[in-house]
């Protein structure tokens, strides 16, 4: 299969999968529901190019003007991080986190405050989690990527990477070698064969900035949901009291079936899973969610789904609570304050009190105010 087909197919899962939102959308171009004269209107729209994944936007406002300019707050911000924390391409006046990749050893390089933010975020998150998020885990996932890669371009091709390989790329991979200074703005990575790959926080990161330029441009009522990692602002101004989100069955594509329904009043809802990125070697599945302590991919879950008030921090809470064991995992969300709902590769599925009550499907009735 040619690498830009498979990227499609990727993309495609990425549409549909995880968490299907109550609400319209329309793609490349905007839909509004009209409301009474002097109330508010609701618009959606979607939008790629980010985080190689379809972002959909819905915005209460008084008019398209003003839903334009929330859109514009989101787009343009999700764009820019986007751009700040890719590690495969250049782009004119940026240095991103691909430049820090490759002065690995050399001179610290200075980036954007968002950068900084993130990775300081990334290595509280691997202190945090006892190394489960590691955000210099790259050479031993560059290591996957490349088997991956070569398996969709030909199937007859699919092998998996030895462990004398993969413990040979996993040399230098501890967060405590990315080395910060915060007040000129720099980051280096202490050896030449380090490399970052920021794919368990950054899209979560950039999310949250992204509400908060929306919030900050005066948007009240919202959702913004970037391939799985899902922001709620405010309320609906419509009478409901809460943000309906359809939680799917793993592995579903568009049209699959919905195993649970929660109510949300604000914060982030975000799903890790094995479904969307893998390939398969003499029959078996390899997912991309990689164990550090293994170097190869965690077993025992199929997805997990983590609510939280601050999307970076649900975004890796939910890579920790996929790869840690169940009781460490559900010890962890109880630190955060977070809530959580693990489906097994056995089809037990087992949830915090708190998503309980915020779940059809374990009988809930409360709202979540975060």
């Amino acid at each position: 299969m040619p690498v830009r087909i498979a990227r499609a197919a990727a993309i495609a899962l990425a549409v549909s999968a995880i968490l299907a939102l109550s609400l319209y959308a329309a793609r490349d171009r905007g839909w509004r529901q009209a409301g009474a004269p002097g109330q508010t209107e609701k618009f959606s729209t979607e939008f790629f190019g980010t985080f190689d994944t379809v972002v959909s936007f819905t915005a209460y406002a008084k008019d398209a003007s003003e839903f334009e300019r929330y859109l514009e707050a989101v787009r343009d911000e999700m764009t820019r991080l986007h751009q700040q924390f890719d590690i495969y391409n250049d782009y004119e006046g940026i240095s991103n986190i691909k430049a820090v990749n490759e002065a690995a050893g050399m001179a610290p390089v200075k980036v954007s405050p968002e950068i900084i933010g993130m990775l300081e975020t990334a290595k509280e998150a691997y202190a945090d989690t006892g190394g489960a998020v590691n955000a210099a885990l790259g050479p031993v996932l560059s290591v996957w990527h490349g088997y991956r890669e070569r398996a969709t371009e030909n199937s007859a091709d699919a092998r998996v990477p030895s462990y004398a390989e993969l413990s040979s790329a996993s040399a230098h991979t501890s967060c405590d070698d990315i080395e910060i200074d915060r007040g000129d703005s720099t980051v280096r990575l202490r050896y030449p064969d380090m490399r970052l790959d920021v794919g368990a926080i950054a899209k979560g990161f950039a999310v949250q900035r992204a509400v908060e330029r929306a919030r900050a441009a005066g948007l009240k009522s919202g959702i913004l949901n970037a391939g799985g990692n899902v922001a709620v602002i405010g309320l609906p101004p419509d009478g409901r009291e809460a943000w309906s989100i359809g939680v799917q069955a793993p592995g579903g594509g568009a049209g699959s079936e919905v195993i649970d329904i929660l109510s949300l009043t604000g914060g982030s809802a975000v799903t890790s899973g094995n479904y969307q990125r893998y390939f398969t070697a003499d029959g078996v599945r390899y997912h991309h969610i990689i164990d550090p302590a293994t170097l190869y991919p965690a077993k025992g879950v199929k997805a997990v789904t983590v609510l939280h008030p601050d999307s970076a921090r649900a975004d890796a809470l939910s890579t920790a609570a996929f790869i840690l064991p169940y009781a460490e995992a559900r010890d962890l969300m109880a630190k955060h304050g977070a809530e959580a709902v693990w489906i097994f590769e056995d089809g037990r599925m087992e949830m915090t009190d708190g998503y309980r009550r915020l779940s059809k499907a374990g009988k809930g009735a409360g709202r979540a105010v975060m």
